[in-house]
């Protein structure tokens, strides 16, 4: 059960919080798509499935959906809060809103939660995606200002390639904590949620991912499936596009059956003090 204040109640409401709020997330529903598929109402994001995954969670007990980024294009025409209605275990939705051009654009990173007032918004936006060429004193800056800002109760948000904010040190072979990243999550923080927009290919991620899932937490990564290279070849693979690690072993989250096209869908059973979370279908 995700609690957040206490409330049950299911008014609507749009009004941005200036705090994070603070859930409690127990199983936790993952949303991938195509990105190049156009669905029936003529967007690419998930305005069209929304409603139809929300329910089928919903159904399965979810009380937290994590999405892909590139997840929502924004319009005076359609607001996401509409598929919320109804719900009666899903009380937290990831989301990103972004522009859907030649080269898609991110916009803000919310996260819709459930209060006793109704549904609110809390938004921030990624702040990097590589450490490459930046100044220690940004990454030292993320850490101290932002990170605090991104731990919402037993989770927390690292937003595509701030999981660089870990670094991979060649001479060592292994993943150091130079900017004390992962030190500065207190132990409340039992869940890191680490939506991405495309497949990282690049061995150290899956190496940082697991470097910051020790000491007992998870961190569960999902990304869109249709990025093609330089030379126009799509190599999105054969598996699931979400990867997640408890405690730097590989957990394997396989997909749920569901009749919306261009989906995948999975779902993570979290039980923190109980070994390796169980991993469900249903």
């Amino acid at each position: 059960m995700l609690t957040n204040g206490g409330g049950t109640t299911k008014q609507m409401t749009s009004e941005n919080a200036n705090t994070a709020p603070s859930l409690r997330i127990t199983k936790l529903g993952i949303v991938s798509r195509d990105y190049r598929c156009t669905f029936n109402n003529g967007f690419r994001d998930f305005s069209n499935t929304l409603p139809d995954i929300l329910k089928l969670l919903d159904d399965k007990g979810c009380d937290a959906v994590l999405f892909s980024l590139f997840s929502i294009v924004p319009r005076e025409s359609y607001a996401p809060r509409a598929a919320f209605q109804g719900l009666k275990n899903v009380q937290a939705v990831f989301l990103e809103e972004y522009r859907d051009e030649e080269a898609r654009k991110a916009g803000r990173f919310v996260v819709h939660h459930l209060t006793q007032q109704g549904w609110k918004e809390y938004a921030f936006a990624q702040q990097f995606g590589t450490i490459t060429g930046r100044p220690q004193k940004d990454i030292e800056d993320f850490v101290q200002n932002e990170l605090p800002k991104r731990i919402m109760g037993n989770n927390c948000v690292l937003l595509c390639g701030e999981t660089n904010g870990v670094k991979y040190s060649p001479k060592g072979k292994r993943i150091i904590d130079s900017f004390s990243l992962r030190a500065t999550l207190p132990e409340q923080v039992g869940v890191v949620l680490n939506p991405i927009h495309d497949r990282m290919t690049r061995f150290e991620m899956k190496l940082k991912r697991k470097f910051l899932s020790q000491h007992g937490r998870c961190v569960v990564s999902v990304w869109n499936k249709g990025k093609s290279d330089k030379n126009g070849a799509v190599r999105d693979g054969d598996e699931p596009a979400w990867t997640a690690y408890y405690n730097g072993q590989d957990i394997n989250i396989p997909q749920i059956e569901h009749s919306l096209p261009k989906i995948e869908i999975g779902i993570l059973n979290v039980a923190r003090h109980s070994g390796l979370p169980s991993v469900a279908a249903q």
